[in-house]
């Protein structure tokens, strides 16, 4: 198991520990661990990007809008952070970024 989570012997995935914030895996499944995973994607995106993070509560607050390049550049400046705390939530640092390693590899082509 990866530094981060705790499982026991005989314990399921359900009462996985994720690393950040100390969520349980069934926290996933429920509208309170969702909205307190929100809450908590919002804070970290504040730190790195606290414009980016004021543009998404705009973006939210608009609702449904017809996408246009504006919004494609937005949510493509939004990924690498939403990657990143998805990484770090279930520990995944490592194999990610071997995977952008191997992509990038390719950038030559």
């Amino acid at each position: 198991m990866k530094a981060g989570r705790r499982i026991a012997a005989g314990m399921t995935l359900e009462i996985m520990v994720l690393n950040l914030f100390n969520f349980e895996y069934k926290e996933l499944f429920t509208d309170e661990g969702l909205g307190r995973l929100d809450g908590e994607f919002l804070r970290f995106l504040a730190e790195k990007d606290k414009t980016l993070a004021e543009h998404l509560q705009v973006y939210r607050a608009a609702g449904d809008q017809p996408a246009d390049k504006a919004q494609s550049e937005f949510l493509l400046r939004l990924a690498p952070h939403l990657e990143r705390f998805i990484a770090r939530l279930f520990c995944l640092e490592p194999e990610v970024a071997e995977l952008q390693a191997r992509s990038r590899s390719h950038d030559v082509v």
